[in-house]
């Protein structure tokens, strides 16, 4: 459980969509004089097993790339490592908030089963990581599928090449970043609402409905529009400067959050900024 943890907060968060009629996952990537294709997925890092499924398309295009290409390659042993330290407990968090706060949130997270006292334990990434996995309500939280994970395994079985766009220390400094003490406790105070919204985006992703997962994904429960930045756009830039390079001269299948893909600081449109034909794979 330990190496999904991180996959949970960085889950869906998306901004302004203008591909509501193309209702895909799954981009091909061509053009700017090169001879291959790449394509570029769309993830919902963890789901419950009965939502989960990799589709023939998705399977079609990573038997077609050379290289398979992750925010973090979480299958590497150095990154696992790297994320049980992460998920250790930060003592000074709790210290943080006055007795009346850590009452009061211990309150609301009693009545979902939690406590606060998850922080003597795990970080705050973590704890905040839980949240986001009791919002799926799945029957059993311990057999929830990665699509990174899973993508990994048949990369790997098919003997392909694993990359990845930025480092588990960027990731855990961004995280470490967000998830300040104000953002902890409004997290706490909104758990009741996260199961409703998460349905509503987990329909939309299997319905491949970008526009309508865009417009869910609107609601302020989730973020501000300067922790999305942080999260999203600026994380998309940064990966315009590695994902040229990477398709230049091999076809690359590139699986990221789904929130990485739409809006004007989407990738997708940076990547049409920059020459390339991006297709809808339906």
């Amino acid at each position: 459980m330990k190496k999904q943890l991180i996959l949970q907060l960085l889950f869906f968060f998306v901004v302004s969509s203008g591909l509501a009629q193309e209702k895909s996952m799954l981009w091909k990537i061509s053009g700017n004089g090169f001879k291959q294709d790449s394509y570029l997925f769309g993830t919902v890092h963890m789901l419950c097993p009965d939502d989960f499924e990799i589709k023939q398309k998705c399977l079609d295009a990573l038997d077609k790339s050379q290289k398979v290409v992750f925010e973090v390659d979480l299958s590497n042993p150095d990154n696992a490592q790297k994320l049980q330290a992460f998920s250790a407990p930060d003592t000074a968090f709790i210290k943080t908030f006055s007795d009346s706060e850590v009452q009061k949130m211990d309150s609301v997270l009693a009545a979902e089963d939690l406590s606060i006292k998850l922080l003597d334990y795990v970080s705050p990434v973590a704890v905040i990581s839980l949240f986001t996995m009791k919002g799926f309500n799945c029957a059993d939280p311990t057999k929830m599928k990665s699509y990174e994970m899973e993508l990994s395994a048949l990369a790997t079985s098919k003997g392909k090449v694993i990359g990845e766009l930025e480092t588990i220390d960027q990731q855990f400094a961004l995280l470490k970043d967000i998830i300040t003490p104000q953002l902890f406790m409004e997290s706490v105070y909104q758990l009741n609402k996260y199961p409703a919204l998460t349905a509503k985006m987990v329909a939309a992703y299997k319905a491949e409905n970008l526009g309508e997962l865009n417009a869910l994904l609107q609601d302020p429960t989730w973020m501000t529009e300067e922790q999305k930045d942080k999260l999203l756009n600026i994380r998309n830039e940064n990966w315009m400067t590695i994902i040229p390079k990477m398709i230049k001269d091999q076809s690359c299948f590139i699986a990221v959050g789904a929130g990485h893909l739409a809006g004007d600081k989407g990738l997708i449109n940076l990547l049409r900024k920059n020459g390339y034909t991006v297709t809808a794979v339906e």
